[in-house]
């Protein structure tokens, strides 16, 4: 089963043990090797806001965000939901089923966020998926 299987396990991509430059490329470089069932809001979404795993860390993160869209993920109230919306255009026109829930799920909520801080990024994000006909 995927959940039972880390970012490194599922790509088939092993880094090097290096000394780390910064505080934040070894808890990649953790987070990584940790079982993705296992991982943390706040880690997911580390990961994601680094573009690392995320044809498996994504849908992880919907799932959390169908509760609550709205989930605070260890720095503030949104932030697993803007990492998903920020993730890179190549990203979802390789994966456009999930850019469609990610859709629908802002679409569904847009009350509520544009209500929040990142009430621009979530509409541009819905702006985005209109031009590709969602």
């Amino acid at each position: 089963m995927i959940l039972t299987k880390s970012i490194e396990q599922l790509e088939n991509d092993y880094w090097k043990d290096i000394a780390f430059p910064t505080g934040l490329v070894e808890r990649c470089y953790r987070y990584r090797r940790i079982p993705i069932g296992s991982l943390t809001a706040g880690q997911i979404r580390t990961l994601i806001s680094q573009q690392i795993g995320m044809k498996f860390l994504i849908p992880l993160a919907l799932e959390m965000l169908k509760k609550n869209v709205l989930l605070e993920a260890e720095l503030y109230e949104g932030d697993l939901l803007e990492a998903v919306a920020k993730a890179k255009i190549s990203f979802w026109e390789q994966n456009p089923a999930i850019k469609s829930e990610v859709f629908h799920l802002i679409e569904a909520n847009k009350q509520l966020l544009d209500q929040s801080d990142d009430a621009e990024l979530f509409n541009q994000f819905l702006k985005t998926c209109t031009s590709f006909g969602y």
